[in-house]
């Protein structure tokens, strides 16, 4: 990949929480992160270190963890947010009368935090409950 990938990629994990990463992107933000991590620990590929030892020797965790952590803390935001607020409103905001056609449906922010609460053993309203107990 080239420096201008990398920057995408790169701009791409800070603004991650707010947009849906299909997995394809993800395996790309994980890929520059082990290159970036090798660089910094001097280790090239050729010397057969894993990146699950990279990991362990940097004390980091994988991209795809530090997103979804992101995405639910967003998600704590937007759900203590006020009620007039728009971010607020578009969390729940559903198109009336608008139907897909028989194609997979289109990633969106609300199903892959699902998704991330899932993995966590939690459903949304056991999240909204949490994040207004703080």
């Amino acid at each position: 990949m080239r420096l201008y990938e990398s920057i995408i990629l790169s701009t791409l994990l800070y603004s991650a929480e707010l947009c849906p990463l299909t997995t394809t992107l993800s395996k790309q933000l994980e890929a520059v992160h082990h290159r970036w991590q090798r660089n910094i620990l001097g280790v090239s590929w050729k010397d057969e270190v894993t990146n699950k030892e990279v990991r362990a020797r940097t004390r980091q965790q994988c991209t795809t963890n530090t997103v979804s952590e992101r995405r639910l803390r967003w998600l704590g935001r937007l759900i203590r947010m006020d009620n007039q607020l728009i971010s607020q409103q578009a969390l729940y905001w559903e198109v009336p009368g608008f139907k897909r056609g028989p194609d997979r449906p289109r990633t969106n922010w609300r199903g892959v935090v699902s998704k991330d609460l899932r993995r966590m053993g939690l459903v949304w309203k056991e999240a909204e409950a949490a994040t207004l107990n703080r």
